[in-house]
Parts: C-alpha cells; sequence; structure tokens
C-alpha cells in the first residue's frame, strides 16, 4: 500500500506472523534488512504497528517498575515501622517472578503487553500475600508471648 506520511510518500508492508514474539521477529528482520537492502537517499525504514507500541510501553515500563517497587517499598515500612520486616515482605517478589517466568517459558508463551501487566499483578499479589503472612506471624508471636510461651527455642519452633 503507498499513500502520504508527513509530507512523504510511504509504502506499507503488512505482516501477519504466528507462534513467534513480535519483538524478536521484529529484531530479525532488522538484522535479514540491514544486510540486504541498501537503501537510497532520502528514503528510511520504519518498524511500527505493534511493535511500535511495545518498545514504547518497554519504555514506559523502564520507569514505572522501578518506581512501583519503591512505592511498594515505603508503603509497607510505614504499615510495618521496621526495615526488615519490609525486606521480608519484598523477599516474595523477585521468586513470584521466577515461578512466573518458568510458567511462561513452560507453556510457551510470547511476551506481549498483556503478558506484563499480568507479571505486574503477580508482583502484587504476592507482596500483598506476603503482608498477611506477616501480619499474622506477628499477631500469632504476640499472643503467644503473652500467654507465657515464646520462652524457649523449642516453643518457637
Amino acid at each position: 500500500m503507498i499513500r502520504d506520511e508527513n509530507g512523504m510518500l510511504a509504502g506499507y508492508v503488512f505482516l501477519d506472523m504466528t507462534g513467534r514474539e513480535v519483538g524478536g521477529y521484529v529484531e530479525d528482520l532488522k538484522r535479514v534488512v540491514a544486510a540486504k537492502v541498501e537503501l537510497p537517499p532520502g528514503y528510511a525504514i520504519v518498524w511500527s504497528g505493534q511493535y511500535e507500541f511495545m518498545e514504547r510501553a518497554k519504555e514506559r515500563l523502564k520507569l514505572v517498575v522501578p518506581l512501583t517497587l519503591i512505592i511498594i517499598f515505603v508503603i509497607f515500612y510505614f504499615a510495618f515501622q521496621s526495615v526488615a520486616k519490609t525486606f521480608m515482605v519484598m523477599v516474595g517478589v523477585p521468586l513470584s517472578l521466577v515461578g512466573a517466568i518458568w510458567y511462561l517459558s513452560i507453556l510457551g508463551y510470547n511476551m506481549s503487553i498483556a503478558v506484563w501487566v499480568g507479571l505486574i499483578t503477580v508482583v502484587g499479589t504476592a507482596a500483598e500475600t506476603s503482608a498477611v503472612m506477616l501480619a499474622y506471624l506477628d499477631e500469632a508471636c504476640a499472643r503467644r508471648k503473652a500467654a507465657g510461651g515464646l520462652t524457649t527455642l523449642q516453643d518457637v519452633i
């Protein structure tokens, strides 16, 4: 298809691919095109569509993910008033990501924006579950101490 864009003629090539991740597919295409196609002066190749959206989302995630982790850390610190307890909760986050990535690999899913949203959800759920478990353990220990328990190592075990 040929039309004009930004005052220049543009030719479009539409691809429909199945069974591959968009990013990896386009990166392979870029290498092949760079090796085999010599563009005349004034011509340019722009990779668009879902790939373009994925690249924008990837750039945005580079800022959003660390910022989100920092915000989660601060919120848990205010909730528990302890850096050690906050770290205990945050230890579950990378472990949940390892499990999620293994599962994605086993099922053969390709990375996409929807998968990234799912991974962020897994991180949030892991942090929330860790926080609930820690709150329960704190409450159970306080109850046991009030009843005169937890005086020996055997009581702790």
